[in-house]
Formats: C-alpha cells, structure tokens, sequence
C-alpha cells in the first residue's frame, strides 16, 4: 500500500525540474546533538517536534487509505498494530497460506520509511520556505493566504459541503489547510523575486541572438496550389482535360479528386512550403510556374495534377520585427539560469542548517549518510509549497 498522497486540494507551483537523489534514511543515519528531546528534527534552531511529525505522519497515512481501509500508521520498531492491521486486511487466494508475521512486519517497515520520507521532507522544506521567506523579506497577508484558499477550493471542491468531507476524511483542520496555503504564497513570491532579479536583456544581447540564429527566423518560399488527385492516370488525364475545357478547378476536383482535405477547399492547398507532402506532388509543385497546369505525376497515393496559384517568395524576418520574441526568449533564459543557480543555493544552505534524529533521517538532513540512486524530486521553494492534503 504506497504512502502517496493523492489530493484535489495540490498546490503546485512551475519552477522547473531540478531533481537530487533521495533515499529513505530512516534506521541510519547520526542525531546532532542539537536536535531537542521533543523534537525530530532542528532546523536552525526550529524544532520539528514528534507531536507535529505524529500529526502530519497520521494524515499522510490517511491520504494513502483506500476506499475506507483502516488506516495504517506503522508503529516502530515491532510494528505491532500494523502487522495485526495488515493481517486483518489480508485475503490470502483459496488454497494459499495467510502471510506471516515475518512478512506483514517487512511490509509494515518499508511502509514506514516511506511514511518518513514524505512527512519529513514535507515538513522540512515548509520551515525551510518560512525562514527564506524571512530572509528574502517575503511576506503572505492572511488576505493573500484566504484569496488563494479560496481559489484553491473553487478550483477543486464542487460544494462547500464537499470541502468539509475532505477536511474530515483528510484529519486536516481548516488551520493545517491554511498553513500549507501559506507556503504556498510564500514559495510563489520568492520564485517571483528571484526570477524578477535576473538581468536586464540589452539591445546588443539580443543583435547577438538574431547573428547566430538567423536561419531560424528565414521563411521559406510558399506555394498556394491546386490540385487534384486520383487513383488512375486515365482518371487524372480526364480531370486534367475537363479544366482544359473550362471546368473550374473547383468542379473537377468534386468530380475525380480522392483528397478530402483540398476538395473542401475548391482544390487548393495554401501556403505549402517545400518538403511538406509526397515527393512527386512536392517536386511538380516547386518546379512548374505559376498558372502552367502540371501532371499527371504519379506519386505515393496516386496521381497529381497541379497547377500553381500564387507564389510567396522566401524572406529574412527583420530584426525589427523579431525583437520582441529573442527578448523574451532571453528573459525566459535568464531567468532559468538565475532560478537554478538560486534553487542549488537554497538547497545547500538550508540542508547544511538541518540536523534529525535517528529513526526521522532523510537526504535533506545534513547528517544523512551517502544516499543510494533513487530520484525524486529535490527540495525547493516550489516543491516544498506542496500541500499533504487528499
């Protein structure tokens, strides 16, 4: 039974993806002595205390019961409740033994350090976006934290009423709610900041851009055609013949033309590009002058009569008009650079003031050991606005 949290309520912000490994460290791992006895974790001097991590850990665990299952919330180290939890849950195949004790308790300790890891590194990163928030001077009126709660449940609640239920099921309050919402806020206007504070782009900057990448803003030459296409040479000399003879184009394409998409539109096809279709259409298309019909040429889905309509010659896009794109494109860059320069920052600073007691270790305390290969996302103002809530 996986201890993920799945949740109408999810607050999640676009920062980018900047990804650590993380492992679960929960039966290793040193306790700094500054971590206090009620504590599970000290954060620059902010305990995490064992009533908070009970609390978080206990609707984290509800988040993950399904269709009204007993809620399991393992009971280290004998896991006693949560092996009788399980083995009442158990349904062992006709003819198959019940599981052993042996086998609920390993299920029980690697529910546990699941449980761990997302109750710690949710309640970690939270601290860690409060005292940034500090830092940075970034503040969340409680009209801004209400404004988002309440855009929060229109956006994932039909009723009030719907609401309450999920406070009841969840074990959250309406102030646990609030409190997520306000990290929330908070990670949102540092990544604004941050991003905010990125370089200027410069006139030079973006001159730069467009020397290098002028081929990107080249447009090619366009080509409106009609044409028809049908299955047989004999039926393509017909339609061929029949606009000859003054049919509109428009007529013999309803007539013999076995393509849906130019009959619809009178035969023609607007602001082809070479290399867009069949090789023969493609090459009769770009050779024959405009006015000239062409064909039959025999291609992949049949045979082509064509006859050029209008030519659009290739062109450079100015600079000029090309500036407003290369600078937001530079902006955007900027502002990534800066943001992933700031996130590696976030991540050592805070981590290297994060100390947790054995038995509540993960890769975001300084006192975890190596960790193994798991990826997960890394710790950031914008991962840690995340709400527990179902």
């Amino acid at each position: 039974m996986p201890l993920l949290v799945r949740t109408p309520l999810r607050i999640l912000l676009a920062l980018g993806a900047f990804f650590v490994a993380v492992t679960v460290l929960a039966a290793c791992g040193s306790t700094d002595t500054s971590v206090p006895g009620n504590a599970v974790a000290n954060i620059d001097g902010t305990p995490i205390t064992r009533a908070d991590y009970d609390k978080w850990a206990s609707i984290t665990a509800r988040g993950s019961a399904q269709g009204g299952a007993p809620v399991v919330i393992p009971d280290p180290p004998n896991f006693t409740r949560c092996v009788a939890t399980l083995r009442s849950q158990s349904r062992p195949a006709r003819g198959q033994p019940a599981p052993t004790d042996v086998t609920l308790r390993a299920q029980c300790r690697q529910q546990n350090e699941a449980l761990v890891q997302q109750t710690m590194s949710t309640l970690i990163q939270n601290v860690w976006v409060e005292k940034e928030a500090a830092k940075q001077g970034v503040t969340a009126s409680d009209a801004e934290v209400q404004r988002q709660l309440a855009q929060t449940k229109r956006q994932s609640f039909p009723s009030e009423k719907a609401y309450q239920r999920f406070l009841k099921q969840s074990g959250m309050t309406p102030a646990d709610v609030l409190e997520r919402i306000k990290v929330q806020v908070l990670a949102a206007k540092i990544t604004r900041k941050i991003q905010s504070s990125s370089a200027v782009v410069t006139d030079a900057q973006i001159q730069s851009y467009y020397n290098r990448n002028r081929a990107q803003f080249a447009l090619p030459e366009r080509r409106d055609v009609e044409l028809i296409l049908t299955r047989t040479q004999a039926q393509a000399n017909a339609a061929k013949s029949a606009v000859q003879g003054g049919t509109s184009w428009a007529a013999a394409a309803r007539q013999y033309s076995t393509d849906a998409a130019s009959k619809a539109t009178g035969g023609v096809l607007r602001g082809v590009s070479q290399g867009q279709q069949d090789r023969a259409f493609d090459e009769a298309a770009f050779r024959a002058k405009k006015g000239v019909i062409v064909g039959p040429v025999k291609g992949q889905f049949g045979y082509y009569v064509v006859r050029v309509v209008s030519i659009t010659p290739a062109r450079q896009t100015p600079l000029s008009d090309a500036r407003t794109q290369i600078r937001a494109l530079l902006q955007q860059q900027g502002q990534q650079t800066k943001m992933a320069t700031y996130v590696r920052d976030f991540q050592t600073r805070w981590k290297d003031k994060t100390n947790c007691r054995t038995g509540y270790v993960v890769q975001l305390c300084k006192n975890a050991p190596t960790p193994r290969t798991t990826s997960t996302p890394a710790a950031t103002p914008t991962t840690a606005a995340r709400t527990t809530a179902k």
